[in-house]
């Protein structure tokens, strides 16, 4: 009976070897997608775009065209990563944390807003506000760039078509020349103006924005030296950021 044990005994081990292994690859088995737990235990459906020692930043799944959005580690107690990791916060992250001003502090409920943007104006905190600033800042700066370089086409093309029309030595040129002087400001109007539409939108919002900063008492620049881990690919790094 001992030596039939014996002779069994490879076998029985290739054998618990192999489950061992199997169970293995399926614990780690890649998820559909990440997944954050929260501390009251609910879970969200989540694509993580960045993960700090303050916030994770993800777009929702489970809310059909869910824009970006974030939330405070605090509030986590795990996150269940699609590639099978896990990364618990809980003990490393002391609950209570709360951002500078609250969504709607300075929001008179009663009294909101009409329109969207105003109303996501009054009802954002400052961070938020400043992030929106910069967005339609910087939009505002690409449609004032892009009038510009549209009205410079419309002049150049105006004048070139001018100069090719009095001086062809043919009718050929003199055709050249007057579509160039009526087809190349006819675009650089029709794009320089849609790009300064732009730029008159967005510089209005970034001055509500602004505007509503002001009335919190709020600085609209601010200087962040926050470190920031990719658990994707485990690696650290310090970002210094400064928004105005």
């Amino acid at each position: 009976m001992r030596i039939h044990t014996f002779k069994n005994l490879p076998v029985l081990l290739i054998t618990l070897l192999s489950i061992g292994v199997a169970q293995l690859s399926y614990a780690q088995s890649p998820r559909k997608n990440d997944i954050i737990v929260k501390r009251d235990s609910t879970q969200i459906q989540a694509l993580i775009t960045q993960m700090s020692y303050e916030k994770i930043n993800y777009r929702d799944l489970g809310t059909a065209d869910s824009a970006a959005t974030y939330i405070y580690l605090d509030k986590v107690a795990r996150v269940l990563l699609k590639n099978g990791k896990t990364i618990n916060v809980r003990d490393s992250i002391q609950p209570g944390k709360v951002p500078t001003d609250s969504v709607g502090q300075y929001a008179d409920l009663n009294n909101l807003p009409t329109d969207p943007f105003e109303k996501s104006i009054v009802m954002a905190n400052s961070d938020q506000l400043r992030d929106k600033y910069e967005y339609h800042h910087n939009k505002s700066v690409d449609g004032k760039t892009g009038a510009i370089v549209f009205t410079s086409i419309a002049v150049a093309t105006l004048v070139s078509g001018v100069i090719v029309t009095a001086v062809g030595e043919d009718s050929d040129d003199k055709k050249f020349g007057g579509a160039l002087a009526i087809a190349g400001p006819a675009f650089g109007i029709v794009f320089g103006s849609l790009s300064f539409n732009k730029y008159r939108v967005h510089k209005k919002k970034a001055d509500k924005v602004k505007n509503e900063l002001e009335r919190r008492g709020q600085s609209l620049t601010t200087f962040k030296l926050s470190p920031k881990f990719d658990p994707l690919n485990k690696s650290g790094q310090l970002t210094l950021r400064m928004t105005f």
